[in-house]
């Protein structure tokens, strides 16, 4: 049996049916080495809000002609070490920082079985890959971790556990432990956590939470710390700012 299945029809045409005119067209034009994956897919199927479309490419190149063609000659587009991004209806973000051979290697790399599907165009028409766990993960709402081999930054899939929990999701204990083994991962190979604090060893796991998402604003609220920085630099006393105005 393949490793991977496909998109039942109705769910492909209606992720294509629904993807702006210049992606179609784009996507068309490139055939395979343009693939749509991860959360659009997920979003159509699962009938939840489409936040936005994420490309993968074979190139730094093919990136940024993509995002040329997709953005028309009026378009923004703007610009992070992640990804290319053009708002609209549809933010549109053209992921240049890990590029892919072909659309199994793409979908290896995600974190999370309800995210394993993809879309792309050949000669024969719109094609799809899915995980074998992609619908019943997805109808249940559970997080499975699949533990991918990939450049990444080791915090960022605990952070989407969290961004999943929030949206009524759950992750079973094994992918739970599996993530946190990541996240202790990215530590150095040397790191001697016995001689450290509690307090010590959770400031630098929070170093590791990084969010690789090109969208998400890094200074948003959620992502603060709950308690501030102990060392800040003091602000001026009132009654000295106020004898300032004072003429």
């Amino acid at each position: 049996m393949s490793e991977f299945l496909k998109l039942q029809p109705l769910d492909l045409s209606q992720a294509a049916i629904r993807l702006p005119d210049s992606v179609l067209r784009a996507v068309h034009q490139h055939q395979e080495r343009l693939v749509i994956a991860g959360g659009y897919i997920r979003s159509i199927v699962s009938g939840e809000k489409v936040n936005d479309i994420d490309c993968f490419v074979d190139s730094v190149s093919r990136a940024k002609r993509v995002a040329k063609m997709i953005a028309g000659p009026v378009g923004t587009i703007h610009s992070s070490q992640n990804a290319l991004t053009i708002p609209g209806r549809y933010t549109v973000q053209v992921i240049h920082r890990w590029v892919f051979d072909s659309p199994s290697e793409i979908i290896r790399s995600f974190d999370f079985t309800i995210a394993r599907a993809a879309l792309w165009w050949n000669k024969a028409g719109c094609q799809s890959l899915i995980d074998p766990r992609f619908y019943s993960d997805l109808a249940a709402r559970r997080l499975v971790y699949t533990s991918p081999q990939r450049n990444e930054d080791a915090g960022g899939s605990l952070l989407r556990v969290l961004k999943f929990c929030s949206r009524g999701y759950r992750i079973p204990v094994d992918s739970m432990g599996a993530v946190v083994a990541r996240l202790m991962n990215g530590l150095p190979r040397n790191a001697d956590l016995s001689s450290l604090t509690e307090e010590e060893i959770a400031d630098r796991f929070t170093q590791l939470l990084r969010e690789v998402d090109p969208q998400v604003d890094p200074e948003h609220l959620a992502h603060l710390p709950a308690i501030q920085a102990k060392k800040r630099t003091p602000k001026k006393s009132r009654s000295r700012s106020s004898s300032r105005t004072k003429t």
